[in-house]
C-alpha cells in the first residue's frame, strides 16, 4: 500500500497536511517476524562441502511462539466471559441478546473478531474498530444522514490507520484504508476518512487506484453525532519510535533477540535428532554397484543408514563401523525451557508461564507458578485502553441504534460498562467457594450467585430459586413459618 497516495488525498479534500509515521516500517517488520519470513534468519545458507565449497540454503525450525503470545494474551484481555452492561435492558437486549453473543455484536460475529482484533494489536502495537451504517440514505445535496438498515463493525490493523489529528495519544480524526484487489493485475484502495466539522463527525468515503488517483467523485455522509464511530486499541508502553504520536509497539519490540535464542535453541533440539542418527561406515566392497557403477546400499534406506568410506576405515576395522551418537535431550529441552522462560517473562505474561512437555510442545503451563503478580498488574495496566476503545465502539453503536436506526427502545448511554474476566487472579472453584460462603452469611443472595456462576438473567435465576424450595423445602416453609 502506498501510503503516500491516501496523504495526499486527505489534503486534497482536507487541505490538511499529514505526517508519515515511521510505525508503519515496525509494524511491516514484526508482520514478518509474525509470519516467520526474516531475511537471514529463518532462512540461511551454509557450507556443505568443505572441498568444492556447495552451499545449501537451509529452514530454520521455529517454535511460532510469538504467534501464539499474542493469542494467549488476546484470551486473557477478551474471552467469551467479557461482557457490556447497560442500564437500558431494552437497549442491551439490541445490542448482545439474551446470552450475550446476539443482537447487533452477534451479527457481526463480535467476540470472535474482537478477540483476532486484540491478538493483531499485541503484534502490531495498534488496531482499530470502525463502526457504519448499511445501507444509508443520505440527503443529496447536504449528506445529512437520515437511516440506515443496519449497523457493521470493521477490524483493522495497524498499518491500515492513518491518523489525522490527535492529542496526548487520542487519536481525534481518522482515515482508515482497506485494499481492495480488482483482477490479478490491478489493487484498488477504499478509504473511509472520518473528520470533524463544527464538533461533529463527517465521514468520506473514496477510492484510490494503484497510481494514486482518486477513482469518481466521494461520498460524503454527515453523520450529526458528536461522538466518533471508530476506536483505536494501543497496547500500553512507550513509543520510543514515534514518542508524539498515537501508535503503541508490539509485545516483540527490543525483544527480537530473544525469539532469535528461542528458536534457535529449538532448531537446535530438531536438528540434533535429524543429525543423531545412527550411521553404519562401510568398505566399498560390502556394496553392490549399477551399471553405471554407482555404489548401492544394502537396504533402502541406505542411503541415510549406510555410508561408503572407501577401502579402509579410520579405525582398525577394515569392513564396517557403527556410529551410535548421542541424543543430547535433556540439554536441549533445558536450553529451550530457558528461552521460553525469558520470552514469557519480556513479553509480559511472566516467567513460568509455557511449559515444554516430554512430547515436545509448548503448552500453556498447568499449574503456573511464574511471576503471577506482575501478569496481573501487566493484565491491568493493558484493560485501561482495551475497556475505553470497547466502550467508545459500544458508544458509537447505540448512537447509531438511537438517531439513525431509530430501533424501538434502544438509547444512547455513555455509562456502558465493560465487564472483563478476572479468572486469571482467581480459578471459578475458589471463586465459588468464597461466594458459597458469603451466601451462607448472608451477604450474598441466592439470585446474584446463580446469575454470577450460572449465567441466568434475573428473571431466570428468581424462577429457578423459587422451583428449588417447591422441591425441597425447607423447615421453616414446612411449619408455615412465613418470616
Amino acid at each position: 500500500m502506498n501510503l503516500e497516495h491516501v496523504v495526499d488525498a486527505i489534503k486534497k479534500f482536507t487541505g490538511r497536511d499529514v505526517v508519515i509515521s515511521p510505525m508503519y516500517n515496525k509494524i511491516g517488520e514484526w508482520r514478518d517476524w509474525l509470519n516467520g519470513d526474516v531475511d537471514g534468519f529463518y532462512e540461511y545458507t551454509m557450507s556443505v562441502d568443505l572441498v568444492t565449497n556447495k552451499q545449501a540454503t537451509i529452514t530454520r525450525h521455529r517454535t511460532d511462539m510469538f504467534k501464539r503470545a499474542c493469542e494467549d494474551w488476546a484470551s486473557l484481555l477478551l474471552n467469551e466471559l467479557t461482557r457490556f452492561e447497560l442500564d437500558n435492558k431494552a437497549t442491551e437486549q439490541w445490542l448482545q441478546g439474551d446470552d450475550g453473543n446476539g443482537g447487533i455484536l452477534g451479527d457481526n460475529d463480535f467476540r470472535r473478531n474482537a478477540n483476532e482484533l486484540i491478538m493483531v494489536s499485541r503484534w502490531a502495537g495498534t488496531a482499530a474498530f470502525e463502526a457504519y451504517v448499511e445501507d444509508g440514505t443520505v440527503v443529496a445535496d447536504s449528506g445529512q444522514l437520515l437511516s440506515g438498515k443496519d449497523v457493521g463493525i470493521n477490524f483493522l490493523s495497524g498499518d491500515q490507520i492513518i491518523p489525522i489529528s490527535h492529542r496526548n495519544g487520542i487519536v481525534k480524526e481518522v482515515a482508515f484504508v482497506s485494499e481492495k484487489i480488482i483482477d490479478e493485475t490491478k489493487k484498488h484502495h477504499a478509504v473511509s476518512m472520518h473528520v470533524l466539522e463544527g464538533g461533529l463527525y463527517t465521514i468520506w468515503y473514496f477510492t484510490i487506484d494503484e497510481n494514486g488517483k482518486v477513482i469518481g467523485e466521494p461520498v460524503v455522509v454527515r453523520t450529526g453525532s458528536p461522538i466518533p464511530w471508530f476506536s483505536v486499541i494501543r497496547k500500553a508502553g512507550y513509543n520510543r519510535y514515534d514518542p508524539a504520536g498515537p501508535f503503541g509497539c508490539g509485545i516483540l519490540d527490543g525483544n527480537e533477540d530473544i525469539l532469535k535464542g528461542l528458536d534457535t535453541a529449538f532448531d537446535n533440539f530438531i536438528t540434533d535428532f535429524v543429525l543423531g542418527r545412527k550411521m553404519v561406515f562401510m568398505n566399498s566392497t560390502l556394496f553392490s554397484q549399477d551399471d553405471k557403477g554407482r555404489f548401492i546400499a544394502p537396504q533402502m534406506m541406505g542411503n541415510q543408514l549406510f555410508i561408503n568410506v572407501g577401502d579402509r576405515l579410520k579405525s582398525d576395522k577394515s569392513m564396517l563401523e557403527e556410529y551410535n551418537p548421542q541424543l543430547r535431550v535433556e540439554e536441549n529441552a533445558n536450553g529451550v525451557q530457558r528461552m521460553l522462560d525469558i520470552f514469557s517473562f519480556k513479553i509480559g505474561l511472566g516467567k513460568g508461564f509455557y511449559k515444554l512437555d516430554e512430547d515436545g510442545i509448548v503448552k500453556t503451563a498447568t499449574e503456573y507458578t511464574g511471576s503471577k503478580q506482575g501478569l496481573i498488574r501487566n493484565i491491568s495496566r493493558e484493560m485501561i485502553g482495551i475497556q475505553a476503545a470497547l466502550k467508545q465502539l459500544i458508544e458509537a453503536v447505540l448512537w447509531i441504534g438511537e438517531n439513525v436506526l431509530h430501533v424501538p427502545g434502544a438509547k444512547f448511554e455513555d455509562d456502558v460498562r465493560v465487564v472483563a474476566d478476572d479468572s486469571y487472579i482467581t480459578d471459578e472453584y475458589t471463586e465459588r467457594k468464597v461466594w458459597q460462603e458469603e451466601v451462607a452469611l448472608g451477604l450474598r443472595s441466592k439470585q446474584e450467585y446463580r446469575e454470577r456462576f450460572m449465567a441466568e438473567s434475573e428473571e431466570e435465576a428468581i424462577e429457578a430459586i423459587e422451583k428449588i424450595k417447591k422441591e425441597t423445602p425447607g423447615l421453616g416453609d414446612l411449619l408455615g413459618d412465613t418470616e
